[in-house]
């Protein structure tokens, strides 16, 4: 009997797959402009060429990211930059944005000596289609964490636990998808509150000027920010010792509270 695998699916794999539909669209156009004479020549070509720059180079490019980066994550030692699982006993653990758990559960995995890691997500499946609260519990059954991990529904601008209740706080890629005009302002004071005194607080996000996010995204690098603007979020709202680690154009941020 084959053992069940998790399922963590692929981010925003539906709109990888629009994007390289139109980008093929653009490609042909943009040959076929090649062959044939007249103003409907210089339309093509130029056309195409637009299309393939705004939708392929970007469609491909997420493409080579997930197969080259997102197989060699489990090979970066993710806990070995979280050195509060280390320093703190029985740490208690929010996961924000958990989605189908790809992180949240490696952090329980992490957990040796006691410690609880909870999850909160809106579960919106634009971003990971199957993302749902029932795909998570079932990756935490299948890796044999369901004891040690708790997921509901919850929104980084409103999160549904009462100030000063974790150690540790996780917002890996997420902010950046928080669009409320403010509300990424908004999602930091929150992480802020639930951290207990001198609880840490780790954020992830692609650097939008790193070489990495611009190779792989093209002008999709936009939906990103600069490294230097949640270094100042994170100032702004009284966070402390904050450092950063580039890794492939993708950024860990530690802070405390």
């Amino acid at each position: 009997m084959n053992k069940e695998e998790p399922k963590y699916g692929w981010y925003v794999k539906n709109l990888i797959i629009g994007f390289n539909i139109v980008g093929l669209l653009g490609l042909s156009a943009f040959v076929y402009g090649f062959l044939i004479d007249g103003v409907v020549k210089i339309i093509l070509i130029i056309s195409g060429l637009g299309v393939i720059l705004v939708f392929l180079w970007p469609g491909i490019g997420m493409i080579i990211m997930h197969l080259l980066l997102l197989r060699k994550m489990p090979k970066i030692d993710l806990m070995a930059r979280m050195k509060a699982l280390d320093e703190i006993d029985n740490p208690q653990i929010l996961d924000v944005g958990c989605g189908t758990g790809r992180t949240a559960i490696r952090i329980a995995k992490a957990l040796m000596n006691g410690g609880h890691l909870f999850g909160i997500d809106i579960y919106s499946k634009l971003a990971i289609p199957g993302n749902s609260l029932d795909t998570v519990q079932n990756n935490a059954i299948i890796e044999k964490v369901e004891d040690k991990t708790t997921f509901q529904y919850g929104s980084a601008t409103d999160i549904p636990f009462e100030e000063n209740r974790f150690d540790i706080v996780n917002a890996s890629s997420v902010l950046h998808e928080v669009h409320d005009p403010n509300g990424q302002d908004k999602a930091m004071q929150e992480l802020y509150r639930v951290l207990k005194p001198e609880g840490y607080l780790y954020l992830s996000e692609w650097n939008r000027t790193s070489w990495q996010c611009i190779a792989f995204c093209g002008l999709c690098c936009y939906a990103f920010k600069k490294k230097e603007y949640w270094d100042k979020l994170l100032k702004e709202n009284n966070l402390k010792d904050i450092t950063y680690e580039n890794i492939t154009g993708f950024g860990i941020f530690s802070a405390r509270k």
